[in-house]
């Protein structure tokens, strides 16, 4: 059978690429997280723009390469949740294409429930998946050059400092997978050390990091980090990111009802039991297949890039406190496919049982993808309807007690009016009551989250509240 040339090939995953990236983006409501970003993308000047994101501080002062291209996306006319969303295809295609030598690649990576759902999220996890694509594919390339004889004797050294520095760019928690990869690189070619050559080429990239790791320490230093909720670290965090990783996440509850109540998972078992032995037989096989033809250094490398991140992560989340989740760890995606691609490509005695169960596999992701992408069950938190409710009961003075993020509201509130609406809603959040009986309306938003206080259940029917209305992740109380 003839095979396509490889540019042909490349046009084709282009463009099936881009249609998985439009099909995995939905017009739904922006929830908290993607809120920061998308009021943030409508500020017309970058001045402005610069200063708003000081002010707002929080982890996006980390990721300034994705808000800054979510800016220069609105500035060319992305104003709705399905254009803003759109910002992320371009890292879903460079996730696919810089591994396309990798056979079912594609196939695994487009059908992730992982990839799928940060590809349609407005947050810079797509970015920071693709960073950790481009990482797998110039360790690969040491690694194959280190074998070669005939390499050159600093091949794949540009490619593996790039890569590197890519993930440091991403985003803070970037920069710790970055630390495994150069480890893992330094464990590959240990003679690099000794030679000025080296060190003559890398000191430019080095350079370039030292720059970021200073932004960075500058930005710990003033506060800028990533929420975490009161009861901060905790094992079921860790397990619930492994979960995600593994493409379960759109076979068992939604990640809200897990958050509040992790035995809702014994419902799905009957569906998620099988996924993991099919999946995580897969990977077994794919690993296995991996390590037939890998020699000890090799091992070794791999086992340094992927471990030394991961125990940082967690071992910094426990000792802090704080929640490690899928996101965090999403670099390590790559490492859950390539062994279900390798799986699919296994030969000898492995051959049986890598296709079967890769296939299965494959069926199982699908399945996850299809059900969280279509299914009202994972819909995110419904600030688009709850909102213009606000909206009206101020106009009517009446007073509104909000227990939720505000960057969602002032995005939809420039939807509405403009900046004048902007500044017209923010006496939610400068003006607070101090007490139910001078609310008329209250709104609350995942009370899993939000402290009890006044808005304990007690509380707001003591005081003659009742539930009004209900739209997911949130809950309208008003004064009978």
């Amino acid at each position: 059978m003839k095979t396509l040339p490889p540019l042909a090939w490349t046009l084709v995953l282009l463009v099936i690429s881009v249609a998985v990236g439009f099909a995995a983006i939905s017009n739904q409501s922006f929830w908290m997280d993607e809120g920061g970003v998308a009021f943030k993308a409508l500020i017309p000047e970058f001045k402005e723009w610069w200063k708003w994101m000081r002010y707002f501080g929080t982890s996006d002062m980390q990721m300034l390469p994705y808000m800054f291209q979510a800016w220069l996306w609105h500035q060319m006319g992305a104003l709705s949740e399905f254009a803003l969303r759109t910002v992320n295809i371009p890292w879903l295609v460079i996730t696919v294409l810089v591994l396309r030598r990798v056979k079912y690649w594609p196939l695994v990576c487009l059908t992730s429930p992982f990839v799928i759902f940060y590809a349609g999220e407005l947050r810079a996890y797509m970015m920071v998946i693709a960073t950790g694509a481009v990482a797998a594919a110039a360790l690969a390339r040491l690694i194959r050059f280190s074998r070669d004889p005939e390499a050159g004797e600093f091949a794949g050294l540009h490619a593996w400092c790039g890569a590197c520095l890519f993930l440091c760019v991403g985003s803070l928690i970037g920069g710790v997978w970055a630390a495994g990869l150069g480890l893992a690189g330094l464990s590959l070619r240990t003679d690099w050390l000794r030679k000025a050559g080296f060190w003559l080429r890398a000191l430019p990239w080095l350079m370039l990091g030292a720059g970021v790791g200073a932004y960075y320490w500058y930005t710990l230093t003033q506060g800028w980090r990533a929420w975490s909720p009161p009861e901060g670290a905790g094992i079921l965090n860790v397990m619930f990111g492994f979960y995600e990783l593994a493409g379960l996440y759109g076979l068992g509850p939604d990640r809200d009802v897990l958050r509040t109540d992790p035995w809702a998972i014994l419902s799905s078992l009957w569906l998620i039991i099988p996924a993991i032995l099919v999946i995580g037989g897969a990977w077994v096989v794919g690993v296995k297949h991996w390590l037939d033809r890998a020699g000890g250094r090799e091992r070794f490398a791999v086992a340094v890039a992927v471990l030394v991140p991961l125990l940082l992560l967690v071992g910094v989340g426990f000792v802090e406190q704080y929640r490690i989740i899928g996101r965090h760890l999403a670099p390590l995606i790559v490492v859950v496919l390539l062994p279900l691609a390798g799986a699919l490509s296994a030969t000898g005695r492995l051959r049986r049982w890598g296709v079967t169960l890769g296939l299965l596999a494959f069926g199982f992701m699908l399945m996850s993808s299809l059900r969280y992408r279509f299914l009202e069950d994972y819909a995110r938190d419904d600030f688009r309807s709850v909102v213009p409710l606000v909206f009206e009961a101020l106009r009517e003075r009446k007073t509104v007690l909000w227990h939720a993020d505000m960057q969602t509201p002032r995005y939809y509130a420039y939807r509405e009016g403009g900046f004048p609406m902007v500044n017209a809603i923010q006496q939610l959040e400068s003006d607070r009551v101090s007490a139910l009986m001078f609310a008329d309306m209250v709104v609350i938003n995942r009370r899993d989250i939000q402290p009890g206080g006044l808005i304990g259940l007690d509380n707001l029917e003591r005081n003659d509240f009742e539930l009004t209305h209900q739209f997911t992740g949130f809950e309208v109380w008003e004064v009978e």
